[in-house]
């Protein structure tokens, strides 16, 4: 054979693999490629669609990428999901800025994130004062903990004050932003806020009936006369009569108000009700 029709030797490639230790030959560049392990190709599915109902607002049609809504409306920047996972935080200031907001739906984070902080805030003081004043709080600690030191007189007549406000404040902006809120919550599964009223109109009685149960018994003490004696006739029918609208009026209200509870744990109604579209489920 000649020497111009010998097959010059295959190259070597120094192979960079920490693992190697000899070099390795390089495979013809014609070589075939060994076969794939999967034997077919899936199709990728569509992520983009387009929903129907349109925003409740505007009425423009919406995109659906990945199947879920986009959390704003791009016509008109309608909230169209809640942002999740939500802070505490942000649900607390949530609720103030809807504190006049009676219309719409409220999701159960929405809901136990606000009442959570506004538990907390209002927990805080109340102890503290009880501490400080000596009340069964503190007489429980000292029985079974460890006795409570002596404030300093300086000390009390700057906190206690102080401690007073913080619960006056929170008594105050309670009521307004937690009814609203409970008002979206009962929405959100369905219920009208008719379960709230009537625990409110029963509270409310009761409460009148306790007072006039307690103003009762304080003109008994302050005249001198015995509720119980016959000499008394309208100061023991005032009595008698007011702790009974009370108890019954309480117990009343107090079953309205787990009932409400109930609700609020409940998970929101998928879709859209009678209240607008659900910010969980919006596409169920």
């Amino acid at each position: 054979m000649s020497p111009e029709n010998t097959i010059p030797p295959p190259t070597t490639v120094k192979v960079p693999d920490l693992k190697a230790t000899t070099d390795k030959v390089a495979a013809p560049e014609n070589a075939a490629e060994p076969p794939s392990s999967t034997a077919h190709t899936v199709a990728p599915e569509p992520t983009l669609c387009i929903t129907d109902p349109p925003c409740p607002r505007c009425q423009s049609a919406l995109s659906v990428e990945g199947g879920r809504l986009p959390e704003l409306c791009p016509a008109c920047n309608y909230i169209l999901r809640a942002q999740r996972p939500h802070a505490l935080n942000h649900n607390f200031r949530l609720a103030f800025r809807k504190a006049f907001v009676w219309k719409g739906r409220a999701t159960r984070r929405e809901f136990w994130g606000f009442a959570i902080i506004m538990g907390a805030l209002g927990l805080v003081p109340a102890l503290a004062l009880d501490i400080l004043c000596r009340g069964a709080v503190a007489e429980l600690i000292s029985e079974y903990i460890a006795p409570i030191p002596t404030i300093p007189p300086m000390l009390w007549y700057i906190v206690t004050p102080m401690l007073a406000a913080a619960m006056l404040i929170w008594v105050l902006a309670l009521p307004l932003p937690l009814i609203s809120l409970t008002i979206r919550r009962l929405h959100d599964v369905g219920h009208s806020m008719r379960w709230l009223t009537a625990a409110l109109v029963f509270w409310g009685g009761a409460a009148i009936a306790f007072s006039v149960s307690g103003i009762s018994m304080l003109i008994a003490l302050l005249t001198g006369a015995d509720s119980c004696s016959a000499e008394t006739p309208t100061l023991n029918i005032a009595l008698e009569y007011s702790t009974i609208a009370a108890l019954a009026l309480g117990g009343m209200a107090t079953v309205f108000s787990l009932a409400i509870i109930m609700f609020s744990l409940m998970d929101s109604q998928r879709g859209t009700n009678k209240y607008g579209p659900s910010a969980k489920y919006p596409l169920e």
